[in-house]
């Protein structure tokens, strides 16, 4: 027998609320039946009439992390499918990706948040933040963090401990990044203090601004990915390798947009993108690390 959803029911599948369900009942579009007084949905249906409806509202928007892989791979993914299809990046940040998802705003999410009790990237937060929502999680990548510095490192910076022993300019991610939250994950590690480094309130929002604020002076050093430091002429010390993840909710993934978005995580497209990828180890790209 066919699944029928209460309008509760159906007001959390489709993330909106109970007022919105009715307006759409109004308007005669999404499949229902009224039985014994009460509106009741079929589920296959409703899939049905929300593939339809994601075939005509074919954008799609991406929230999360800063990452110029992901950035250049959404751009290629406009470029090949313009005029159908376009997807749009609004770079807020791992934690906010998340909430972002949880307050139903876009279609996917990308993070890479290092859980400090576990030692797990991501899963222990999606847990802990999404939960009850179903969600898959897909690995686009895993890179390289570490800090970012003058060439030829000429304050002669070894690690964190220099960066506080030596008292040099930091600057800083946004609070919420998952940059960030591995910065103070390394600090706690090694028993060290935010109030010791200079500049650990200055913050910027990508990894890009935390090159070119070492690049032009403004900062000795900044903790990012390895990749920007090869888009400058900057040294880089690695300290950390993380798992950078796509979260796509569960209703979403059987779609034709997520099935067409997701083809291109694929190491073959991403190669086409940038030959050599300093920084970047592609190997579980496009692989299910997670399904709720």
């Amino acid at each position: 027998m066919e699944e029928l959803l209460t309008t509760k029911e159906l007001a959390d599948f489709l993330r909106l609320n109970e007022k919105k369900v009715y307006q759409l009942i109004r308007g005669g579009g999404i499949p229902h039946v009224r039985i014994a007084g009460k509106w009741l949905f079929p589920k296959e249906h409703v899939m049905r009439w929300i593939d339809e409806r994601v075939q005509r509202e074919r954008n799609i928007l991406i929230v999360g992390s800063d990452d110029i892989l992901l950035a250049r791979l959404l751009a290629l993914y406009s470029r090949e499918q313009f005029p159908q299809s376009l997807a749009f990046y609004s770079s807020v940040g791992s934690m906010r990706g998340i909430e972002a998802l949880a307050h139903k705003k876009g279609q996917v999410c990308c993070v890479h948040l290092l859980d400090v009790e576990t030692g797990e990237y991501n899963l222990p937060f999606l847990n802990r933040h999404l939960a009850p929502q179903k969600y898959v999680v897909v690995n686009l990548c895993y890179r390289r963090q570490g800090l970012i510095l003058h060439k030829g490192n000429p304050l002669g910076i070894k690690d964190l401990e220099d960066v506080v022993k030596k008292g040099v300019r930091f600057i800083n991610r946004n609070e919420g990044s998952g940059t960030r939250v591995l910065l103070e994950y390394l600090l706690g590690k090694k028993g060290l203090a935010e109030k010791e480094i200079v500049g650990f309130a200055n913050e910027v929002d990508t990894h890009v601004e935390v090159a070119l604020k070492v690049l032009f002076g403004e900062a000795d050093v900044g903790l990012g990915i390895e990749y920007v430091a090869h888009l400058f002429p900057l040294d880089f010390i690695p300290l950390q390798e993380e798992r950078f993840d796509l979260v796509v909710p569960k209703e979403l993934w059987p779609t034709q947009l997520m099935k067409g978005f997701l083809s291109y995580v694929d190491p073959l497209p991403i190669q086409r993108l940038i030959h050599t990828l300093p920084g970047y180890n592609l190997k579980d790209t496009g692989k299910v690390i997670f399904e709720s």
